[in-house]
């Protein structure tokens, strides 16, 4: 996530007001059960509360670290089969989970190292939380005892991670000068050779938004989806030129969102879906700034890729499921949960968040919003994922939203029934701060 400058409370407004509303009906539990089909990774940060953006306050617990979860979900019952110790941060956006099919491994990138100070508080996150440079590779055959098998030193800070079709090519971002873009093959399902590219349009001159910062392997085809400074959208095709990989852009980058996090491939291949948090610049882009939007791009390998279809879902989302069948979308909206819990006297805090639903025509890409978003307690819920069936939704929160000493985050399970969303009873808990939910075999 990279919502806000922590200090807000120092910053002095004269007149402002929020004139908007966007309160919305909590949705009740039903008493029945969760059908979802499949096995989650949840990843856990545990160096840090939700609202350390705004006001620096991490209040780690001792003995509580970051964690990769490995939940199986059996007849609608989730299990906790392992939790195995992985450096991760949610100072980016939930992408930075991939999974090798042929071989159960996983792959998390590092966006920030584990914080290992003495203090509760910083004062900025973005500059005091340590440097993360490593993917790590963990072995899954046996999920009930995950083991690592590789550390691999790639870049400064890494944005995300996504695997080829095949499993034979991973790519990712970084912050690092001139090395923003990663691709290496994979060998055995181990991280080998790495190849390093930038991009022009990089500006230095925006710390907190500029580079590569999240990307993503078309479902069939060597084609990756760029997200360029959180703002422009730039698809590059990899090619093996004498055993050198090369990435060769597919048309020119083009602008699609005030401020974009993650976005999907269609499972057809032909349409991109993305997320725009809508936040502004500057300390107060977070809080100042209206719904954001689910935008569904066409693309074409010619390079002349097309917006389809742009959408209004609710505040502040960041992380989406689309279903397996190519159906649906279903969106997490944090709205602004990531405020510290008293808020601030110039804008309210917010103390639930939200799911929108939305149907995708997958012969046009045309996005439409099913009913009025469906309320939930819990703090910073970043991300969502459908199961195999596309007929059950997960939904990761990060914790308690009044907790100053959280242990524990959970996942929530919802049923798709209809056109609309029904919230059961059915929750897992796992290490505190998950942040990060990825659908594995």
């Amino acid at each position: 996530m990279n919502p806000l400058t922590p200090g807000l409370g120092k910053v002095l407004l004269m007149g402002c007001a929020v004139t908007t509303s966007y309160a919305q009906k909590l949705a009740e539990p039903l008493d029945k059960p969760s059908t979802f089909s499949g096995n989650i990774l949840a990843a856990s940060d545990a160096d840090m509360l939700g609202g350390a953006y705004a006001d620096g306050v991490l209040n780690k617990i001792e003995g509580i670290e970051d964690e990769l979860s490995f939940i199986q979900v059996a007849s609608g019952s989730p299990s906790v089969l392992s939790s195995h110790f992985v450096s991760n941060s949610v100072i980016s956006w939930p992408s930075i989970i991939a999974w090798h099919t042929g071989r159960n491994y996983a792959y998390v990138a590092e966006t920030r190292g584990m914080y290992k100070g003495t203090e509760n508080k910083v004062k900025n996150v973005w500059k005091e939380m340590p440097t993360g440079n490593k993917i790590t590779v963990i072995d899954y055959q046996d999920p009930s005892h995950p083991k690592p098998v590789q550390e691999k030193i790639i870049g400064e800070n890494l944005q995300g991670v996504s695997l080829n079709a095949n499993g034979s090519l991973l790519v990712a971002g970084s912050t690092e000068k001139g090395k923003e873009l990663v691709l290496a093959r994979l060998e055995d399902g181990k991280i080998g050779e790495a190849f390093y590219f930038t991009n022009d349009e990089i500006d230095p001159k925006e710390s907190n938004n500029s580079g590569i910062r999240t990307i993503e392997f078309h479902p069939t085809k060597n084609v990756i989806a760029v997200n360029l400074n959180n703002v422009s959208l730039v698809f590059y095709e990899v090619q093996d030129q004498n055993g050198k990989l090369d990435l060769v852009p597919l048309g020119a980058s083009q602008k699609v969102a005030k401020n974009w996090s993650v976005g999907n491939w269609h499972p057809s291949g032909d349409y991109f879906i993305l997320t725009d948090v809508a936040w502004g610049k500057g300390a107060l882009g977070a809080v100042f700034n209206g719904k954001g939007r689910l935008v569904s791009v066409r693309f074409d390998r010619t390079g002349a890729h097309k917006v389809v279809s742009k959408i209004k879902v609710g505040l502040s989302p960041e992380g989406f499921g689309l279903s397996p069948n190519g159906q649906y979308a279903v969106v997490a909206n944090m709205r602004r949960t990531y405020m510290p819990p008293k808020g601030y006297w110039f804008v309210s805090k917010k103390d639930y968040s939200s799911l929108t639903l939305v149907r995708i025509n997958p012969t046009t890409g045309e996005l439409t919003r099913l009913g009025n978003d469906y309320g939930f307690k819990g703090m910073l819920p970043e991300d969502a994922i459908f199961d195999a069936e596309s007929n059950s939704i997960a939904v990761a929160v990060f914790h308690e939203r009044e907790d100053l000493q959280p242990k524990q985050g959970w996942i929530d399970f919802w049923e798709l029934e209809g056109n609309t969303l029904v919230k059961t009873k059915h929750r897992t808990y796992v290490t505190r701060g998950v942040h990060n939910l990825l659908l594995v075999d």
